[in-house]
C-alpha cells in the first residue's frame, strides 16, 4: 500500500508539472506574438509619418505651443521651436516659411537645452539670439525699400487753429488736431493716397510753433538723410541716460543717437558732470531740448518722439526706438538684420512676456494704478463695441495683442508711418497707455491690407537691451545691504586696551571679547571663597 501510494503521488506531481509548464510556454508564445504585432504596426506608422509633408510636423509643433498658457508659451517657446527658424515661428509673421534661397550663417543656430528645473531663474530673462557681425549685418541691408501695400503717398493734416468739436466720444488735444470720430474712421480706410491727423497740426514744420518746439539751429540736422538712427526721450527727469555699449566703430561713425528731453530734464541734466551745453552731448547721445511741450503728463509727451519719429526725421530709412529705461548692449546693425531684414519685415517689436490679451492688460494697469480706472474702462468698452475680442489662439498667426512697446524697430515707409500715426491718435484720444491701443490700430489696418508686425519673443528683446529702474524708483529704493566690513556703524562701546571689537559692539549686548569684567568677577569670587 505504501508503494502504490507513492507511485500515485509521483504521477500526480508529474501531471501538475507538465500542466504548469505547458501553460507557461503558452503564455510566453502569446507575449512574443503580441510583441511581434506591435513591432509590425510601429514600423508601418513610422514609415507613414516619414513620408508625410513637413508642414504637418510644423503644425503639430505649433499646436503643442498653442495649447500652453501664454506665460508658459513665452518661457518655453524658444526651447520648442524649430532650430532653423531662430524663433521666427513665435513671431507675428507667417508660421511656416519657405526654405531660404541662399545659406544664412544663422541657419544652423538652435536654442540650448533648458536648464534643470532646480536651476531655472523665475521671471523674464534673456534668451540666445544669433546675430551676424556688424559688417555682415550691414551687407544684408536691402537695396530697395520694403514695398508698402496699397498706400504709396501719405500726407498730414495742417490747421492753424484746430477746433474741438463737441460730440460723443470726442477726445484728443490741440497738438493732435482734435480728430473727429469720422476722421478716425477715414484714417483706417487704406487708399493709395491719404491725408491723416498725425500730431504737429499747427506749425508749418513739424517742430515749429506746434507745441513741441525745438531750437532753430537743430532743424537742419533733423532734415538730413540717414540710413539708420537710434532715438530715445526723457521727460519729467523720469529716467537716467544710459550709455550704449558694444557699439561698433562703423555704427559710431554712421548712426546718430538722439535723446529728446524737456526743459525740466534739461535743468536737472545741467547740474551733472556728464553734460555740457557747449556740445549738447552725453556720451553717444545727441541731446535735443524740447520747449513748450503739449501735455502735462510727461509719459504722454514721451509718446510723441516714440510714435511720430518719422515726422521729426522725415528723411531717414530705419530707426530703433528705445525707452530711456533701457541700455542698448548690441550693435544697431545687428538688431536691424536680425529682426527686420532677416524676416523680411517693415516693423518689429517684442510681445509682452506674460500678457497677451488687451482686457487682461487693462486690468493689470488698473491694479498697478497706471491710469485712472474710469478712463481705462471707457477705452476698453469703446474697443469692445468696435469688435475687439479677447486674445485666443484662433487669432494665429497673430501671437499677441499686447506688445512690450519699449522698443520699436521699423523702416519708415508709408504703411508703417500710417500705423504709428493712428496708434498715436489713439493715445491722444484715450489713455496714454499705448499697450491698450496697439491691437486696435494694428487690426484695423490689417483688415484692409496684407501687412503684419514681427512680434518676436520678449526674451529676445532682453538680449539686446538691459533694463534699469526709472529714476524715481532708484531714488526710493533702499540701499543694498553692505557687508559688515563696509557698513558705517555707530561709535562702539569702550573696550579694554588691545582688544578688537566686532559688529556686536553696537548692540549693547555682552561682547565675547570683553573679558576684563569676567576676569575681575572670577578674582573676586575666588577671594570670597578663600575667605
Amino acid at each position: 500500500m505504501l508503494t502504490s501510494n507513492s507511485k500515485e503521488k509521483e504521477r500526480s506531481l508529474s501531471f501538475l508539472c507538465c500542466w504548469y509548464l505547458g501553460r507557461r510556454r503558452f503564455a510566453m508564445l502569446l507575449l512574443l506574438s503580441l510583441a511581434f504585432v506591435v513591432f509590425i504596426l510601429g514600423s508601418y506608422t513610422i514609415n507613414k509619418e516619414s513620408n508625410s509633408p513637413i508642414i504637418h510636423q510644423s503644425i503639430e509643433t505649433m499646436d503643442f505651443v498653442s495649447n500652453q498658457t501664454p506665460l508658459s508659451r513665452e518661457l518655453s517657446s524658444f526651447y520648442t521651436e524649430n532650430s532653423n527658424d531662430d524663433g521666427i515661428r513665435g513671431s507675428d509673421v507667417d508660421i511656416i516659411h519657405p526654405p531660404p534661397s541662399h545659406h544664412h550663417p544663422c541657419d544652423s543656430f538652435s536654442f540650448p537645452p533648458p536648464p534643470p528645473p532646480g536651476l531655472r531663474r523665475p521671471g523674464p530673462r534673456p534668451c540666445p539670439v544669433c546675430y551676424l557681425s556688424p559688417e555682415e549685418a550691414l551687407a544684408h541691408m536691402p537695396k530697395h525699400p520694403f514695398e508698402s501695400p496699397v498706400l504709396k503717398n501719405l500726407t498730414y493734416v495742417h490747421e492753424e487753429s484746430p477746433v474741438k468739436r463737441e460730440e460723443e466720444g470726442q477726445g484728443g488735444s490741440e497738438f493732435g488736431g482734435y480728430p473727429s470720430l469720422e476722421d478716425r474712421t477715414n484714417s483706417f480706410d487704406i487708399k493709395e493716397s491719404m491725408t491723416v491727423h498725425c500730431g504737429f497740426v499747427k506749425g508749418t514744420k513739424p517742430v515749429h510753433q506746434t507745441g513741441f518746439e525745438i531750437d532753430e539751429d537743430i532743424l537742419p540736422e533733423l532734415d538730413q538723410f540717414h540710413d539708420v538712427i537710434v532715438a530715445s526721450a526723457i521727460f519729467g527727469k523720469y529716467d537716467i541716460i544710459q550709455e550704449p555699449v558694444n557699439i561698433s566703430e562703423m555704427a559710431r561713425n554712421n548712426i546718430p543717437f538722439y535723446m529728446f528731453i524737456d526743459e525740466e530734464t534739461h535743468s536737472y541734466l545741467k547740474n551733472t558732470s556728464s553734460y555740457s551745453d557747449d556740445n549738447k552731448r552725453v556720451g553717444l547721445w545727441r541731446i535735443i531740448v524740447v520747449h513748450n511741450v503739449p501735455y502735462t503728463d510727461a509719459r504722454r509727451n514721451g509718446k510723441i518722439p516714440k510714435l511720430l519719429l518719422h515726422r521729426l526725421f522725415p528723411n531717414i530709412r530705419y530707426s530703433i526706438w528705445l525707452d530711456a529705461k533701457l541700455q542698448l548692449v548690441v550693435d544697431p546693425y545687428q538688431i536691424l538684420e536680425r529682426f527686420l531684414w532677416r524676416t523680411n519685415s517693415s516693423i518689429a517689436m517684442s510681445r509682452h512676456y506674460r500678457r497677451f490679451d488687451v482686457f487682461v492688460e487693462a486690468e493689470a494697469n488698473k491694479a498697478a494704478r497706471k491710469y485712472d480706472n474710469a478712463s481705462i474702462d471707457y477705452q476698453v468698452e469703446f474697443y469692445k463695441k468696435e469688435g475687439l475680442t479677447p486674445y485666443t489662439d484662433a487669432k494665429l498667426p497673430i501671437t499677441s495683442d499686447v506688445p512690450e512697446g519699449c522698443t520699436i524697430i521699423r523702416e519708415h515707409i508709408p504703411i508703417t508711418n500710417l500705423f504709428t500715426c493712428v496708434w498715436f491718435n489713439e493715445v491722444d484720444r484715450f489713455t496714454s497707455r499705448d499697450q491698450l491701443s496697439f491691437a486696435i490700430a494694428r487690426d484695423k489696418i490689417r483688415e484692409k491690407v496684407d501687412w503684419s508686425i514681427n512680434m518676436f519673443l520678449d526674451c529676445e528683446r532682453r538680449n539686446f537691451v538691459k533694463q534699469v529702474y526709472h529714476r524715481d524708483v532708484l531714488m526710493n529704493m533702499k540701499p543694498p545691504r553692505a557687508s559688515s566690513s563696509s557698513r558705517v556703524l555707530p561709535e562702539p562701546l569702550p573696550l579694554p586696551r588691545g582688544k578688537a571689537g566686532g559688529s556686536r559692539a553696537t548692540t549693547g549686548k555682552k561682547i565675547p571679547g570683553q573679558r576684563g569684567k569676567r576676569r575681575h568677577r572670577k578674582v573676586s569670587t575666588g577671594g570670597r571663597n578663600m575667605r
